[in-house]
């Protein structure tokens, strides 16, 4: 059951890296903000995966544009930059990837067809 679960886990980090271009630092922060319940910053995304704050900024900005993770301001932001909150709409994602494994998979079967 375990290997099972980790199978499972190295299956979808994979699709994430080649499906969305991500790296693997990536792919650990939208796993870290998916398993959230209130969503990540910058900040806590930099201390949780041990890197720099504007790496955190450039891993976050890449699952934005991707449309993994979207960015709220935070209501508690008081003057200076706004801080922003990155949050995942589990079900709406979940489609996202759906439909990219889809054309993956169809580009796939394509490819072998070449062959």
């Amino acid at each position: 059951m375990i290997n099972e679960v980790a199978e499972r886990n190295i299956l979808l980090k994979r699709f994430l890296m080649v499906g969305y271009g991500l790296s693997e630092a990536d792919v650990e922060a939208f796993v870290k903000i998916i398993r959230s319940n209130n969503g990540k910053d910058v900040d806590s995304i930099a201390e949780e995966l041990g890197i720099s704050k504007s790496r955190a900024s450039l891993i976050l900005k890449r699952l934005s544009d991707a449309g993994l993770v979207s960015k709220q301001k935070s209501s508690g932001s008081k003057g200076g930059r706004p801080k922003y909150i990155y949050n995942v709409d589990k079900s709406e994602v979940i489609e996202k990837m759906k439909i990219r494994a889809s054309e993956l998979c169809s580009d796939l079967s394509g490819i072998i067809s070449g062959l």
